[in-house]
């Protein structure tokens, strides 16, 4: 589909960096970029720790994204992520994997494709398990994919950022954006890995990636953080 002779990929592309650099100016945020973005099409994993990912991503690479359902039901930003056409999964049901997985084969085709198979946000510790079923159509095209790292920091004198800008656990969401919006300053790391792997078996790509993400990632907290329960599949 063309607007004004434009395909709807790059108009989406454009109102999604739009959109992105407005949130790091919003929130004060300082981005740091190592190693080439890669360049559509693509199929790309990355640690997830915030409801800010998906924007800081957007303001740095052209491409739509895999998250949770629960995003359509948030105010303006469950809105903003449907018009622009991010692949929403519901966590709850393990049938709606295939679904995913026929939408990620045809938007792969024409953009770039960013997923977190963490599957949830987490305090940034650590890199959690990853959920291979999220990998099928990659493996099953033999699929080159890349891996991203992203993390937070705060000043000093602010809230570490583990607490102030990852959001986990039961924290409702308009409480979080309260502590967010206190921070004075944040620095987001954004790493991109020059390396790509493939795998027709989902369950050995998944673990060549993960490997991949615990090499490239810095954690955000270095402490355990006990009230921290990960999602269990």
């Amino acid at each position: 589909m063309k607007l004004f002779g434009i395909r709807w990929e790059v108009w989406r592309s454009r109102c999604m960096r739009f959109w992105g650099r407005g949130v790091l100016k919003i929130f004060s945020m300082d981005l740091f970029i190592k190693g080439p973005p890669p360049k559509p099409p693509f199929f790309i994993v990355s640690n997830h720790l915030s409801y800010l990912d998906i924007p800081i991503y957007a303001a740095v690479i052209d491409t739509t994204f895999v998250s949770k359902s629960e995003i359509r039901h948030w105010p303006f930003v469950g809105w903003m992520a449907h018009m622009l056409g991010i692949i929403f999964i519901n966590r709850k049901l393990k049938s709606d994997v295939k679904r995913v997985n026929n939408e990620i084969t045809e938007a792969v085709e024409n953009q770039g494709v960013l997923l977190f198979p963490e599957a949830t946000t987490s305090p940034g510790s650590e890199i959690l398990r990853f959920r291979s079923s999220l990998l099928e159509h990659a493996a099953e095209d033999n699929l080159a994919v890349s891996v991203a790292a992203i993390r937070y920091e705060t000043e000093e004198k602010d809230i570490a950022a583990y607490r102030s800008v990852c959001w986990w656990g039961d924290t409702p969401l308009h409480t979080h954006l309260l502590t967010l919006g206190c921070t004075s300053k944040i620095k987001v790391e954004i790493t991109f890995s020059d390396e790509k792997f493939c795998d027709t078996d989902r369950k050995i790509l998944a673990l060549k990636l993960e490997k991949k993400m615990k090499e490239m990632f810095v954690p955000v907290a270095y402490i355990d953080v006990e009230d921290y329960k990960p999602v269990e599949f």
